[in-house]
């Protein structure tokens, strides 16, 4: 019966001592984050000339069409259009010219529209001028053909070229379209 009583008192005291003993806590862990930034130089695109397809006309009864190529000399022309004058009496046709400037190394993307509608004020009083579609752009970088790239300098330009159409029996008119090129970093 003794065993029993100190069995009893030894269980006694470990109770009254797991009792009085303090919470366990597990430890805190802690971490750092970190936040980061890259701050470039804002992309910036000028525009350096105008595209322009010159002084042209179209046989009667036929329309045609005239294209400026990036990187080409002058028009190609089809159908009826034809050329006016040559490039010392009027305007040379050419590709539109635009300038880049930005984080050096980086690459860029170009957008330009599907289309653009050049609207017509005709040359003779009552003639209307329809609305002219200049189609097909495309475009050349200095950078070279796939991925457009800013240089060393952050600096590059591009060209823009396109298709107008000349539907038959079109009246004397002026024509001018204004178009939006976008770039971006890619």
């Amino acid at each position: 019966m003794a065993a029993l009583r100190s069995t009893g008192a030894a269980l006694a005291i470990a109770a009254s001592v797991l009792a009085s003993a303090p919470a366990c806590h597990a430890k805190p862990s802690t971490a750092i984050g970190v936040a980061m930034a890259t701050v470039l130089r804002p992309l910036r695109v000028v525009a350096v000339a105008d595209m322009n397809f010159g002084t042209v006309t179209h046989a009667v009864g036929s329309g045609g069409t005239v294209t400026v190529s990036p990187g080409g000399a002058g028009a190609a022309f089809s159908g009826g259009a034809s050329a006016v004058c040559t490039a010392s009496d009027c305007l040379a046709a050419h590709a539109a010219l635009f300038s880049v400037s930005g984080e050096p190394q980086r690459n860029y993307a170009i957008q330009l529209p599907a289309s653009i509608t050049a609207t017509g004020v005709a040359t003779n009083p009552g003639a209307t001028a329809p609305p002219l579609v200049v189609n097909g752009l495309t475009l050349r970088t200095t950078s070279g053909a796939g991925q457009h790239r800013l240089d060393a300098s952050g600096a590059d330009r591009f060209e823009v070229g396109g298709t107008i159409t000349l539907p038959a029996d079109l009246p004397p008119a002026r024509y001018r379209a204004s178009f939006a090129v976008i770039v971006s970093y890619s």
